[in-house]
């Protein structure tokens, strides 16, 4: 274990350290970073974090390094621990979800809702349909792809010349990112967030991403700015592909997670 001071802003109020851990490096309060390094000495256990829990085995998912049965063992134990660990916080269960952008609404998203379809098969492709255990090699289009208008692709809205955010659709916690997507890589979803709400039992999945603005564990209301619109992954960075984030909600229902239709949410917000 090890850690070391980055630079804040000057309104930051509590300097962060980087804590390297076995499975990354996390973004750390120093007196939180001070107190593990006394523990470690101490020879005390460590509690294992939920949330950090939650980073590693998305990963791990994404990435293919666990087979099939061993994920799916372990999603109900992953989230138990989170709902055990939100239980302290106040989630609405019942409110208005925000449309996912500002300054945009329900004619931004593709065919008018129908590009919802998990269960399609592209092509040839020996992957039926959406299986969130199949990680980035997943099928089907278990989400809706909502565009922005951006015809020079430079991720700035052609109107106001300025980045488009995209806003937490109900009260969430973040439970992972990924931020330095690189143009060469298989990455589909480039740049992402994952959210959840323990109430609703779901999850959220901004995918393509230009900026996150966002860490995990951060608590976040409906409509808090959460990153910007970008061309990240390996198709939305192609020319062919107009600009545009990729928005998935998963239910978790019988120890899966199954792509959850939120287009009649959008509807009533």
């Amino acid at each position: 274990m090890s850690f070391r001071l980055i630079k804040t802003e000057k309104n930051t109020k509590a300097r962060l350290g980087e804590l390297t851990t076995p499975h990354g490096v996390v973004k750390t309060p120093v007196f939180i970073i001070s107190l593990l390094i006394i523990m470690k000495f101490m020879d005390v256990p460590l509690a294992a974090d939920p949330i950090v829990n939650w980073g590693n085995y998305e990963v791990k998912v994404r990435d293919g390094v666990i087979d099939k049965a061993s994920a799916k063992a372990e999603l109900p134990v992953i989230i138990n621990d989170l709902q055990q660990i939100c239980g302290k916080y106040d989630f609405s269960e019942h409110q208005a979800w925000i449309f996912p952008l500002k300054g945009y609404g329900l004619t931004s998203i593709a065919t008018k809702g129908s590009d919802f379809q998990p269960d399609i098969v592209y092509g040839v492709s020996p992957i039926k349909g959406y299986n969130f255990f199949d990680g980035n090699k997943h099928g089907g289009h278990p989400a809706h792809d909502i565009f922005i208008r951006d015809k020079d692709q430079n991720n700035l809205d052609d109107q106001t010349r300025q980045p488009v955010a995209a806003l937490a659709m109900v009260d969430s916690i973040v439970l992972s990112t990924f931020t330095n997507w690189q143009k060469g890589s298989k990455l589909r979803g480039g740049n992402y967030i994952w959210l959840y709400n323990p109430k609703l039992d779901v999850f959220f999945y901004y995918a393509h991403l230009d900026k996150v603005l966002v860490t995990s564990g951060d608590l976040v209301k409906a409509g808090t700015v959460i990153g910007t619109v970008g061309r990240s992954g390996l198709l939305a960075n192609m020319k062919s592909s107009p600009t545009h984030i990729h928005l998935m909600v998963l239910k978790y229902e019988n120890g899966i997670l199954k792509p959850y239709e939120y287009y009649e949410e959008l509807i009533h917000e």
